[in-house]
């Protein structure tokens, strides 16, 4: 979709996302709208300029102001030629209920992802997913811990002035049902919630759809039929070094239950996994014989099949030594993983 502005437009970007959604819920539909009083574009920390929300019968409808260059100049992004700033805009959908205004934990929540992104270049693309280490928007009586993206299903790509624009529909999630993600894939998992859910409406107070036992098993066939489209994790303790003739690769426990997934859904479907660290990395390859090879920071190590399988067969994510045969010369220890949460409590321990 192409939008149109006019010379003298001042926020052209701007104006191009509230003609997209007025288009979408008319022209005389007033949203709900919330104008950042901390806008980093004056030193602050809200990286986002304002939240929309608007009413679309059983749910509300965010779109997000900042994450793309809404002003004619805006030297705040990265120069990405044909793309307007960061590339998307977030929007959400949240259950409503008659006569209730628009909650304001949405907006919270979405001013966090973007300073996510704004903190580290890293875009949210459909298909990505993430752990949020406690309840969606700090609500409470809620399961969902997690955030899938996918793209929304009424907001195509914008073409405006100042390039285009994505929209990114953040979805709330369960634990398990990020499990079932990393196993399987994003987009497949989320077309199964959409034959219950068109629109991929959050429903903070929802159970898991896991303990559906038939959702559960067309998830497990997926992963099966597919294999797991998790190619990288990111723990903080990753690091390995030389001993004698061998490698030891030392991991934190955090990082065993990805490992397992690689071993039992990357490997034998003949796909690397990355497991980064903060420092280091190990690239582990699927491999006719067993061998490592040191490439800077980074450890490839090839695994053959069988010697994925018993790996999976014995890996735990508890402290301990982990040797095997058909792996000659390579050690995995395992360390407990300290859980920590915004102000650095200890929450728990893993391993």
């Amino acid at each position: 979709m192409e939008i149109t502005t006019t010379a003298k437009d001042v926020a052209p970007g701007m104006a191009a996302i509230a003609t997209t959604m007025a288009r979408l819920y008319g022209y005389e539909q007033e949203p709900r709208h919330w104008s950042s009083d901390d806008s980093a574009r004056a030193g602050g920390q809200d990286p986002l300029e304002g939240v929309s929300a608007f009413p679309a019968g059983d749910h509300w409808h965010y779109v997000t102001y900042g994450l793309t260059q809404l002003y004619e100049d805006d030297s705040s992004f990265p120069a990405r030629p044909g793309v307007s700033g960061f590339g998307f805009e977030l929007t959400f959908r949240v259950a409503r209920h008659a006569g209730d205004e628009a909650p304001y934990w949405p907006v919270q929540m979405l001013q966090r992802l973007a300073r996510y992104v704004f903190r580290s270049s890293n875009v949210f693309r459909a298909g990505d997913h993430m752990e949020l280490n406690g309840p969606l928007g700090g609500i409470r009586n809620t399961q969902l811990e997690a955030v899938l993206f996918t793209e929304d299903p009424q907001l195509p790509p914008l073409e405006t002035r100042n390039g285009t624009i994505q929209f990114v529909q953040v979805f709330g999630a369960t634990s398990d049902e990020v499990d079932a993600v990393r196993d399987w894939r994003c987009d497949g998992f989320l077309e199964l919630a959409s034959a219950r859910n068109k629109m991929l409406v959050t429903y903070p107070g929802r159970s898991s759809m896991m303990s559906d036992p038939e959702f559960a098993k067309a998830c497990r066939k997926g992963a099966r039929r597919d294999g797991s489209s998790h190619g990288s994790s990111f723990a903080s303790v990753v690091r390995w070094e030389k001993v004698g003739e061998g490698v030891e690769i030392t991991v934190g426990a955090i990082a065993v239950p990805d490992l397992l997934r690689m071993l039992r859904l990357r490997l034998p479907y003949n796909r690397t996994f990355k497991l980064v660290g903060r420092a280091a990395s190990v690239v582990f390859v699927p491999g006719l014989g067993s061998g490592w090879q040191p490439d800077g920071p980074e450890l490839i190590l090839s695994v053959p099949w069988d010697a994925a399988g018993a790996m999976a067969e014995d890996l735990e994510p508890k402290r301990g030594r982990y040797e095997w045969p058909g792996l000659d010369g390579v050690t995995i220890l395992v360390e407990p993983t300290d859980v920590r949460g915004a102000r650095g409590e200890l929450l728990r321990v893993i391993g």
